[in-house]
């Protein structure tokens, strides 16, 4: 089949629409995953992670991170938090959710989100329990 100048220059067109349509709708999924800004703060810490790689441990409204770890001595896990650079206001009312993401070497990296922004984060050794800051590299 012979294809004139003039129809190959529309297919091509068509295709070449196509593919910068898909790139856009791309680009707009990620940016409206609940966790990117998350994981965006994450990466800027050197941690190479999706979106997907959070495990979502539960989701509370209008509350504050004290409320929901009643009971809990969070001293050395604010202290963490606040030397990794996240505000850590423990009391501050919002909507909460907390997202844990598994390290490779087992770690656990603890994030409380309020209001869609990191508030509380620290990293957990597995191992020994210890509490450790995030670090940027």
């Amino acid at each position: 089949m012979n294809m004139t100048k003039g129809t190959r220059i529309i297919l091509l067109s068509v295709a070449a629409l196509l593919v910068a349509g898909a790139l856009l709708l791309n680009a707009s999924i990620s940016e409206s995953h609940p966790y990117s800004y998350i994981a965006k703060t994450l990466r800027e810490y050197g941690y190479t992670l999706d979106d997907d790689d959070f495990y979502n441990a539960g989701s509370f409204p209008d509350t504050t991170i004290q409320d929901i770890l009643a009971g809990q001595d969070l001293s050395e896990a604010v202290a963490a938090s606040v030397e990794g650079g996240f505000p850590s206001d423990i009391n501050a009312r919002g909507d909460i959710m907390l997202l844990l993401l598994t390290l490779e070497n087992r770690d656990v990296v603890t994030v409380f989100a309020r209001d869609g922004k990191v508030e509380l984060c620290f990293i957990q050794r597995i191992s020994s329990g210890e509490i450790l800051p995030l670090t940027k590299e």
